[in-house]
């Protein structure tokens, strides 16, 4: 699907479309497409000499890079909340003079919103504000404004992570495979916001054969300041993430421990048990030899004093162990 935004260079307005888009020599276009078609993808090649592997090969880049600088054409890594979910898209860019082209592999709600709010945000502008820098910083600076909301999501599930291992006691093992996991897409994160601010500092010094005014320029400076802010955001979450896996490390040493001990006390009862049988047991053992010289074998009340042995025995050294807490 392709939207446009035009602007007259006569007479500064602006006026908005679909489909076929005016004369770009006559004024400032940005071009919107999402999920383009072959048709669209086509005429950007042919019409704006963007090389069509470009244009064909953009999203499947791992992160932000810069392909040409006449003119300048780079692909983004974008990241954005969908349904609370963190995901990410790439963005193809193309910047000249008088032209902004943005072209997204799908269609995404949150872009239609962009290029919604930059039409009525640049109609509202002074007509000498009305240029293709000015619709570019907007762009950049509201999609950049966007990851903070990513940021909020990744501490959230950095919070949750902390809870389930402190409070929770939920199986850790699966825990470790998420603060893995985690770790990896921060780390990913960084790299690519710090590809992008790369670009957006050349822009911003007027490394590259694109016009921008001193004033977007000093606008790119916040954009830019934006991303290196965000950047020491993801480093303090991922030493976060250092902390919870530590918090895992002491919760296994505690659960450990615990076990430890219960088998220690177990032990304990088990030691105690056997040496209380064992003394009564014993006597037992020795009555029951077949030898004719054993005291008290023939007396009348022999067989009571023995068993009252027995039982004297255990119940002293039930309360031996009792007293140590053995039992």
């Amino acid at each position: 699907m392709l939207k446009y935004l035009y602007i007259d260079h006569k007479t500064k307005k602006v006026s908005k479309g679909e489909g076929n888009f005016p004369d770009p020599k006559k004024g400032c276009l940005w071009l919107f497409l999402s999920n383009p078609n072959e048709a669209e993808k086509n005429v950007i090649s042919k019409e704006f000499d963007v090389p069509s592997a470009f244009v064909k090969n953009y999203s499947k880049e791992l992160r932000s890079k810069r392909y040409s600088t006449t003119p300048l054409i780079f692909v983004m890594v974008d990241y954005f909340l969908q349904n609370g979910v963190v995901k990410n898209t790439k963005i193809l860019i193309v910047i000249k003079k008088d032209l902004f082209i943005t072209i997204l592999p799908s269609h995404l709600d949150q872009f239609d919103a962009f290029f919604d709010e930059i039409v009525e945000y640049m109609g509202a502008k002074d007509e000498k504000n009305r240029n293709i820098g000015e619709v570019l910083y907007e762009f950049l600076d509201r999609d950049v404004q966007d990851n903070y909301e990513v940021l909020r999501r990744t501490e959230e599930k950095i919070n949750e992570l902390e809870r389930k291992i402190i409070l929770k006691n939920e199986e850790l093992s699966h825990k470790v495979d998420e603060v893995l996991i985690l770790k990896r897409e921060l780390f990913a994160m960084s790299r690519r916001f710090w590809s992008t601010a790369k670009i957006v500092f050349l822009l911003k010094k007027g490394l590259l054969t694109v016009d921008i005014s001193k004033k977007t320029a000093s606008l790119l400076d916040d954009t830019y300041d934006t991303f290196q802010h965000q950047i020491e955001i993801l480093e303090t979450q991922r030493d976060m993430l250092g902390d919870v896996f530590a918090l895992h490390q002491t919760a296994v040493s505690n659960r450990l421990a615990f076990i430890s001990n219960d088998i220690n006390t177990v032990m304990k009862q088990l030691t105690s048990l056997t040496v209380i049988v064992l003394i009564p047991s014993f006597i037992a053992g020795v009555y029951g030899m077949n030898f004719s010289v054993l005291p008290r074998v023939d007396d009348t009340y022999g067989f009571w004093e023995a068993l009252g042995l027995m039982i004297l025995s255990a119940a002293i050294m039930y309360y031996f162990f009792h007293k140590k807490k053995w039992i």
